[in-house]
């Protein structure tokens, strides 16, 4: 494993880890909500504003870490019948196409964390944060895919081993 995929997947790593933090925020703060409507009868109207954005840090920041695990969403529908040299090449185009959305939706969201730290935008709710904060965590996410989709391309393209090959196919969609 070269210096360089290393680095990326301890990256990732942590980027899980953060993502896996911010699951368990959003569980105890979902629970602390319960708790004071159920209990105590006084509702906490902040809750579902922050679960939302702990719940686009979730998947932003583990976006990397599934795609060197081989679990980013695909379609292996015509990939599972071809050969392996057929599978490295669709495999490929499939890490081209990741490290394109990943690209431009770090373009986009920087744009867009930008243009509301310029215009001091806020959000609705009764947190009123700042929404360059939330807006943050997707060019953050994406350029983390798209380290893990460049080095894994690298990799395989090189020889490497493709992330995970299914041995048994999932159940109820033969």
């Amino acid at each position: 494993m070269s210096r360089v995929e290393r680095i990326a997947r301890v990256i990732s790593r942590i980027a899980l880890g953060c993502a896996a933090l911010a699951l368990l925020a959003s569980l105890a703060a979902i629970a602390y909500s319960v708790i004071r409507r159920y209990l105590f009868g006084a509702p906490v109207a902040w809750t579902d504003e922050l679960v939302g954005y702990l719940l686009v840090a979730s998947v932003m920041l583990a976006a990397a870490d599934a795609l060197f695990a081989g679990e980013h969403i695909a379609v292996d529908l015509l990939t599972d019948r071809l050969r392996a040299r057929g599978k490295r090449i669709a495999f490929l185009f499939g890490l081209a196409a990741v490290a394109a959305s990943a690209l431009l939706l770090v373009f986009e969201g920087v744009g867009t964390v930008q243009f509301s730290r310029q215009v001091g935008l806020r959000s609705n709710g009764d947190l009123a944060l700042p929404l360059w904060l939330p807006q943050l965590l997707v060019p953050i996410g994406a350029l983390l895919l798209l380290f893990a989709a460049v080095v894994l391309f690298v990799v395989v393209a090189r020889g490497g081993v493709v992330p995970h090959e299914r041995t048994t196919p999932v159940q109820g969609i033969e």
